[in-house]
């Protein structure tokens, strides 16, 4: 046909037919050139519109130095971590957003592989955008089109996180442009992708948290690091930024979603692209495509703050006062020059900002807890069975209550702690350990009665007190209100050592009021944390414990005894980094409270609470071995009850109640108050003894230090009552020696008594004896005389028989 049209046009049949042909070809031809130059020009025309738009959009926008938008693009949220102080990971700092840095170098090859097969084939070649990419984009904006494929490279993407806004407009995509491609000048492209795995948005984790960034996905998703993850974990990763909230897996409580059909494929699509990029072979590609990535997920996951939540909310809080110090510390603000108002705006203002930084600065938060030993502590906490009545909790009252702590002597450090029991395996939000203060009772008598009156001489270990009736002195008023002990009996003289052994409540005031320091002995417990308002430093039931104190700060005064007298303020949070660098290091506040002599002796005396005082409970339940002393303590109607107890190497102080200050059950079935709490001492030490021995210390004693004397174990303080017990121990002598010669007495008396009855007995068988002896001889007389007379009546018979026969012999010869 070509031919035919060429023949025609070279061989025309007329001149007529060939001038037509002219015609027709000039024709043509303009019109093809007309429109060529047409398109050119309505292409410039375009162009220059366009240009001229993109100039408008981005005429008030200021040219970014290289260095700020470097620093801008690299500067990311990083979420603060908290650590047991054994090493193990806790968890974030409470924030919306779980971000954990990483180099590209530590990320498996299948992500940066996954993540350009999808999202930007062309990474390495373009200079930040793609042309014909972004006119695509353009089109299908301006159009309304469905199936939009998106224009933006991998650092379009960057700059729209860490420069821009989501905003869709236009204005944005056109500063976003001109940034991307002014970001490829400023930085390479492994620092661009570097940033854009640390920076993308991966959806929701195992616990419902927002996540950024390659290592909280991998973490958040399948339990693993980046560097680990395998083909098919990284191609699942890798689809979910195109839709992070449809293709995530977890609903925001971190439930896993029952269809996560569309995650899946989106996971085939991304296996599909490396396969046509040539990054993964047809066998990789199989077994990836057919994987089950469901049975990778993790499984929903408790927040750290419902795991551990008195843990969390306790390094926080502390965490926030140290950022915030080191804050105002940076920026030159003292605080002590401001007045009240101005200090507490201030305050306020840097503990936002420390709470900011902490949500998002990477602050690395480590603890002095042991995870072994807090473990172990919770246990008993967790067992209904140790807990009195109430055990549901009940919206009046409440259930029996508990805290516990345990420090380590020497540092300070608190090793575990327990805020509250659990209640079908969950706890409140109260922490006990450290934010409830309440009266301590008798475990107050060791720390300010008796260790003041021996350090100032007044006693001694052996020093004699009389528990007898006795009152408070009330202001300058003496013997006004009374002092009662707990079992509303009276004991009479005692020692010093037995008085404290058996908790007696009158020999403790009495030494306390004969001291009469109230304000210099008060001031050792303010030393030692405690809390000791105005109005308690001058009143003498303070001898009894009334002042409220933090448990952290009770066992913090007895593990200062076990220190011989140094207390070392207690503390949780071992260190803070912030990128790498330490901006806090807990250093030791160390204050000497007694003597070493003091400490000592008080010691040895609270050694008797285990062995045969009132701790005996807990000492028959205790498998941990060592050199045991303690005290317990009972407030006024059984509202709190205590056992503290310390060896050479920890404290650990328990206290059971309730919430309300209701009074502690102590009948029925639920045992005595006392031996629940003393139970759950026991039961808290045993537990700790089984997962971490070494820190009780067991092989060491407390030794006697070279300042304790002989004396010291002798009555020979100044106490005042020495004369009186000794005129008492008198009369009682005077009164014993009475009684006993009265006995004497009385003994002889019926000695004497007795010898008369023996005697009248002794008579009255002889007179018995001389009666039957008579009255035998009698018989035997009377026996006799009838024989006799019976004779003789016989012979007598004999002889009158005898008599006729011869008269008879007379008459007849007469």
């Amino acid at each position: 046909m070509l031919q035919k049209i060429r023949d025609l046009w070279n061989n025309p049949t007329s001149m007529k037919t060939r001038r037509y042909a002219n015609v027709i070809y000039d024709v043509s031809w303009n019109v093809l050139l007309l429109t060529i130059i047409s398109v050119v020009l309505i292409g410039f025309l375009g162009a220059g519109i366009g240009v001229g738009y993109f100039a408008s959009l981005v005429k008030d926008m200021p040219t970014p130095a290289y260095k700020t938008m470097t620093s801008q693009i690299n500067t990311y949220t990083s979420t603060s971590n908290i650590y047991f102080g054994s090493g193990e990971r806790i968890g974030n700092y409470t924030t919306d957003e779980v971000r954990v840095p990483i180099p590209m170098e530590k990320v498996s090859p299948y992500v940066v592989d996954a993540l350009l097969a999808t999202e930007d084939v062309e990474f390495y070649e373009h200079d930040g955008v793609v042309p014909k990419a972004t006119l695509r984009a353009i089109l299908q904006e301006a159009t309304g089109s469905e199936d939009r494929t998106g224009g933006s490279t991998l650092t379009q993407q960057l700059i729209k996180n860490q420069m821009l806004t989501n905003e869709v407009s236009f204005e944005r995509k056109a500063k976003e442009i001109l940034l991307a491609l002014r970001l490829e000048k400023a930085m390479d492209k492994d620092e661009i992708l570097n940033a854009y795995l640390n920076v993308v948005s991966f959806g929701r984790n195992s616990m419902g948290r927002n996540i950024s960034g390659i290592e909280a996905a991998a973490n958040g998703v399948f339990n693993t690091s980046a560097e680990k993850l395998t083909l098919p974990q990284a191609a699942f990763l890798a689809g979910i930024p195109k839709n992070p909230f449809f293709y995530t897996p977890y609903y925001q409580g971190g439930v896993i979603k029952e269809d996560v059909s569309g995650a899946v494929n989106r996971m085939k699509t991304v296996l599909n692209r490396m396969y046509v990029a040539g990054k993964i072979t047809q066998e990789e590609y199989d077994a990836a495509y057919n994987y089950d990535i469901t049975q990778d997920f993790m499984k929903t996951q408790s927040k750290p703050r419902d795991k551990y939540p008195y843990v969390v909310q306790w390094a926080e809080d502390e965490a926030r006062l140290i950022v915030r110090d080191h804050l105002l510390a940076q920026d030159g603000v003292d605080v002590s020059e401001l007045n009240t108002e101005d200090r507490q705006e201030v305050l306020s203002t840097y503990a936002r900002r420390a709470h900011n930084a902490l949500r998002q600065g990477g602050y690395n938060i480590k603890l002095t807890l042991d995870k072994g030993i807090y473990e172990a502590m919770q246990k008993p906490a967790k067992n209904d069975g140790n807990f009195g009545p109430n055990n549901v909790k009940d919206p009046e009252n409440g259930p029996e209550q508990t805290s516990s702590i345990m420090l380590e002597n020497k540092t300070g450090k608190i090793l575990g702690f327990v805020g509250g029991r659990y209640i079908n395996g969950k706890t409140d939000d109260f922490n006990r350990a450290r934010q409830m203060e309440r009266q301590i009772g008798s475990t107050a008598k060791p720390l300010l009665v008796y260790a003041n009156a021996i350090e100032q001489d007044l006693i001694t270990t052996d020093t004699v007190i009389v528990d007898e009736k006795y009152n408070y002195q009330y202001g300058s008023e003496p013997d006004t209100i009374p002092v009662r002990n707990e079992d509303l009996k009276y004991a009479g003289p005692m020692t010093a050592r037995e008085a404290l052994k058996r908790s007696r409540n009158v020999p403790a005031v009495k030494i306390y009021e004969e001291r009469a320091n109230f304000v210099q002995d008060t001031e050792k417990l303010v030393k030692m944390g405690m809390n000791v308002p105005d109005a308690d430093r001058t009143a003498p039931s303070m001898a009894l414990g009334v002042s409220s104190v933090s448990l952290s700060s009770l066992a913090s005064g007895y593990a200062m005894l076990a220190n011989m007298g140094e207390h070392v303020e207690p503390y949780i949070v071992e260190s803070v980094e912030y990128q790498g660098e330490p901006i806090y290091q807990h250093q030791e506040k160390k204050t000497r409270i007694y003597e070493d002599r003091t400490a000592y002796l008080i010691i040895d005396m609270l050694r008797d609470v285990y062995t045969s005082g009132t701790a005996t409970y807990a000492n028959s339940l205790l498998q941990v071995p060592g050199d045991w002393m303690g005290k317990t303590g009972t407030t006024q109607d059984r509202r709190d009850s205590y056992l503290v107890g310390s060896t050479p190497g920890v404290t650990l102080a328990v206290w059971t109640g309730y919430d309300k200050e209701n009074g502690l059950d102590d009948t029925g079935r639920y045992g005595r108050y006392y031996q629940r709490t003393q139970n759950m001492w026991s039961q808290i030490a045993n537990n700790v003894y089984g997962v971490k021995p070494e820190i009780f210390a067991s092989n060491a004693r407390f030794n006697q230090p070279s300042s304790v004397t002989a004396k010291d174990f002798k009555d020979s303080g100044s106490f005042s009552e020495k004369k009186k017990v000794e005129e008492k121990e008198k009369e009682e002598e005077e009164k014993k020696k009475e009684e006993e010669e009265k006995k004497r007495e009385a003994e002889e008396a019926k000695e004497e008594a007795e010898e008369k009855k023996q005697e009248a007995a002794a008579d009255a068988a002889a007179k018995k004896k001389e009666e039957e002896a008579r009255a035998k001889a009698e018989a035997e007389a009377k026996k006799k005389a009838e024989e006799e007379a019976k004779k003789k009546a016989e012979e007598e018979a004999q002889q009158e028989a005898e008599q006729p026969a011869e008269g008879n012999a007379d008459s007849d010869g007469a």
